[in-house]
């Protein structure tokens, strides 16, 4: 049995001692590019590929499609094909004698895996037996409650909630000054617990949005929050991460009914399923749950799994 990536499988030493193998299987396979797929998929009698089809295709890096398209001079529509999961393609066209889902988590609490059965077609199961022991947060304050492990911060429609437009990205300061109060709290809540010899907690901030992303940066320092441990990124970045605690800023906030990158199913289910003990959302709930079709519907399932388990915050009870 031999491990190696994708790409150290096509270096010339490699390929003339190894030229064929009897089975290769190819792990974490919705992250791969086609060529990265293709020279590990030649040396197999056997080919399995392994991953998840209804997770994000290949980054190519941190810039959005938007961003892309503008420094290489053409349009969304030729870059596109960027977009589509060849995992996914492949999994879906597959006959059923050949592909398999596993239903089967271990990694969230089940009301986190609640939110995102949709996205799987209502079939996950939580394979965790005592998951209010295993996955318990212990950040119990006057925000987050022992029972919560799915939150949603609601904003309002209004000027001073409103979105900034930053070049030919967004940014949402007030989403900022919420997730900093957050912090805040977990810090506070997480710092008996580091006394007490407990390592520092695990907390993921997950944006749609660069500009965003780097407002957050500004803000927000984790040496401020010695007791936690705190990483910043964009979802594509956060894809194939776990984190015990991820905050979600939707940012999007207008009159318009625009929500931008937060459309796309795979790129939502990718940040709402980072998270093992606590998932908090920040951002609109009228914008997102009454957005035309199948995307207000998607996040009307999330919010009503929300609601079920009294996980909605009004934002005055945190930025008072």
């Amino acid at each position: 049995m031999i491990g190696i990536t994708c790409i150290q499988s096509a270096q010339k030493s490699f390929s003339q001692e190894f030229q064929y193998f009897d089975v290769v299987i190819i792990d974490e396979v919705s992250k791969c590019t086609p060529p990265e797929l293709l020279v590990p998929a030649l040396k197999a009698r056997k080919l399995v590929l392994v991953g998840d089809h209804r997770q994000l295709p290949p980054m190519l890096d941190g810039r959005t499609l938007t961003e892309l398209a503008q420094e290489l001079d053409t349009t969304q529509e030729e870059l596109q094909f960027l977009q589509d999961s060849i995992f996914q393609n492949l999994f879906e066209q597959a006959d059923d004698s050949i592909k398999n889902m596993l239903t089967i988590q271990y990694r969230m609490h089940p009301q986190i895996m609640e939110a995102i059965n949709q996205f799987y077609y209502g079939k996950l199961s939580c394979g965790l037996q005592q998951p209010d022991n295993q996955r318990a947060h212990n950040l119990s304050g006057q925000i987050i409650k022992e029972h919560h492990h799915l939150m949603w911060v609601k904003t309002p429609i209004d000027n001073s909630f409103k979105e900034t437009v930053n070049g030919t990205s967004f940014e949402n300061s007030k989403e900022v000054e919420i997730i900093l109060q957050l912090c805040k709290h977990m810090e506070s809540a997480w710092l008996p617990k580091i006394q007490q010899g407990e390592p520092r907690k695990e907390i993921g901030i997950i944006t749609f949005y660069n500009s965003q992303l780097k407002l957050i940066d500004r803000r927000i320092n984790p040496q401020d929050f010695p007791s936690l441990n705190i990483r910043t990124g964009t979802v594509d970045r956060f894809q194939g991460m776990e984190k015990q605690v991820i905050i979600v800023s939707l940012v999007r906030n207008n009159h318009q009914g625009k929500i931008g990158f937060a459309k796309k199913p795979e790129r939502v289910n990718v940040a709402f399923s980072r998270a093992q003990e606590l998932l908090v959302i920040v951002g609109c709930h009228s914008l997102f749950t009454q957005h035309s079709g199948h995307v207000g519907q998607m996040y009307s399932n999330v919010a009503n799994v929300v609601k079920q388990y009294g996980g909605f915050v009004d934002v005055s009870d945190i930025l008072c």
